[in-house]
């Protein structure tokens, strides 16, 4: 007898053996058959959980793969200040949050993009808004603080401040701090003096988070964990683990600063178990657009001295390749820009070429990213066997300024199409914090290349469209194929795990405009229903 049973669907299996079905049976957290509804009926039992889907779209559940899980759940605690058009916005949003804040506590918030804006942030400018609050403000790509006097005061950050390796702060005429400060190095010099929530407070927010990301249709994610994270998520997913509350498959990556603690523990990539792994080794190769960190080819447009920041230079990520290698992990490496992307390729190949036949990782190298790929570049990926890890979803809110810094170079910005025409695996993510978690404005951006108000029209740069069917297989086999583990995740196919979402339109279907409004009807984990919307 069967568990559960999604009859009455539009089952969309990404299986091309099968790609289109109106059940789904499934029983001890595998799925046993996919068919037709009257066929699979006889399977059931009086104990089988039936749903009739009323001929809604059936997915399988959907993995994003690039989050920063911990930094997420943190920052939904935070002064949200995604989408504010101006400073004034800004004012009011903080002025708010002071107002219900404790006097001398830090007031901590997220989201501000100062390419929208007239006038630059400053610590100035915060000085009048909280006076008697420290405030520390990450920009929406995270590699951008903006704080305050006395943020600067607390951190001891003076104009005889140096700048930190790989990092900068930022200094008015007279080269005094000016309350930005830009890439790790830098910004830790103010994050060390913020007061961390408990471990019992971080374990109640993961598990909040984990419920939203069923909520939006997820049953997996890859932890894009970084030093400053560090441990601490690792931790609170086995928590999560032992407790039978982790209703996520997740890929977890280990920062490259604990490279060698790992290898002398002798852990290696996929250790684990189906439900929590350790995936691949992470650095970063550059900064972000947005903040003009990332590392280029050619200065950004109107600004003939910055070409942006090399964070690893192309002899350390060589050598981190070889010792990941050498201990049993493939690489994830963070490039935006078109220098940092060809280093990494000049890296990653080098490697595939000299050492890759002899190593037999269980998971191909991956580039976050690729945000601006040389036209002379776009084939190596697929030559090498490297995984383009990309997100869509960052296209609605960047095209604008991929026009402003980048100019006429931004034709390769987000070329989904054009990788995966020459034979680029993709696998499709948020990097939430950075973006919203919700991996339908990942498909919409996919599909149309504009933001959710339709903007530019026709799209931008419209030939890098992809259709719906390879969107959807970015959310799927993409990010179960990066794992190693095409052969039990990704796709609506006997033998594998149960995991399949439920969506309120066919987004076959609907003018692909109309993707954002579409909500998850129904998401089930392991062969249990962990989301239903509310009718």
């Amino acid at each position: 007898m069967i568990d559960l049973l999604l009859t009455n669907a539009r089952v969309y299996t990404v299986d091309p053996a099968q790609p289109w079905a109106e059940a789904v049976a499934c029983r001890a957290g595998r799925i046993v058959a996919v068919g037709r509804a009257a066929s699979l009926d006889a399977l059931a039992g009086p104990r089988t959980c039936r749903v009739d889907c009323g001929g809604r779209l059936v997915l399988p559940g959907l993995t994003d793969a690039h989050v920063h899980t911990l930094a997420y759940a943190i920052r939904r605690r935070q002064v949200s200040l995604f989408g504010l058009p101006d400073l004034a916005a800004v004012g009011q949003r903080l002025a708010a949050a002071v107002a219900a804040a404790v006097p001398g506590e830090w007031l901590l918030g997220w989201g501000w993009d100062s390419n929208r804006w007239d006038e630059q942030p400053t610590a100035a400018l915060l000085d009048a808004i909280a006076p008697a609050h420290p405030v520390a403000l990450a920009r929406m790509d995270m590699h951008t603080w903006w704080v305050n006097s006395r943020a600067l005061a607390i951190a001891g950050v003076t104009a005889e401040t140096p700048d930190p390796p790989d990092s900068a702060i930022g200094r008015d005429a007279a080269g005094r701090p000016n309350g930005l400060f830009s890439e790790w190095n830098a910004i830790a010099l103010i994050e060390r003096h913020v007061p961390p929530p408990d471990a019992a407070t971080l374990a109640g927010w993961l598990a909040e988070t984990v419920a939203e990301a069923n909520r939006l249709g997820l049953t997996g994610l890859h932890d894009q964990r970084v030093e400053r994270e560090g441990a601490e998520s690792l931790r609170l997913f086995q928590a999560l683990r032992r407790d039978g509350r982790l209703t996520l498959r997740v890929h977890a990556n280990v920062a490259a600063d604990y490279l060698t603690e790992a290898a002398a523990l002798g852990l290696q990539s996929g250790f684990g178990d189906d439900n929590l792994w350790l995936g691949h080794v992470k650095a970063f190769a550059d900064g972000a657009m947005g903040s003009r960190t990332a590392a280029m080819l050619a200065p950004y447009e109107g600004e003939p001295d910055n070409s942006g920041i090399v964070v690893t230079s192309a002899d350390k990520l060589w050598s981190t390749i070889v010792a990941a290698g050498e201990a049993g992990f493939p690489m994830s490496v963070h490039a935006i820009g078109d220098r940092a992307v060809r280093e990494v390729l000049d890296v990653m190949g080098e490697w595939a070429t000299t050492r890759g036949a002899a190593t037999r990782l269980p998971m191909p190298q991956r580039i976050e990213h690729v945000q601006l790929i040389h036209p002379d570049d776009l084939g190596r990926l697929a030559e090498h066997g490297i995984v383009a890890s990309v997100q869509p979803v960052h296209l609605s809110s960047d095209w604008r300024t991929a026009d402003r810094v980048w100019g006429a170079r931004a034709r390769t910005t987000y070329a989904f199409r054009a990788l995966l025409d020459r034979g680029t695996a993709l696998a499709f993510g948020s990097d939430a914090p950075v973006a919203p978690l919700n991996p339908l404005l990942g498909i919409h951006a996919a599909v149309t290349r504009q933001d959710e108000a339709g903007e530019p029209a026709g799209g931008w740069y419209a030939a890098e469209r992809l259709t719906v069917a390879e969107a959807i297989e970015g959310y799927t086999l993409g990010p179960a194929r990066l794992s190693g583990k095409a052969d039990r995740l990704g796709s609506i196919t006997p033998g594998k795990y149960a995991d399949l979402v439920v969506l309120s339109e066919n987004l076959f279907e609907i003018e692909p405009a109309a993707i954002p409004n579409v909500t998850v009807w129904l998401t089930a984990f392991d062969g249990r229903v962990v989301y239903e919307e509310e009718e």
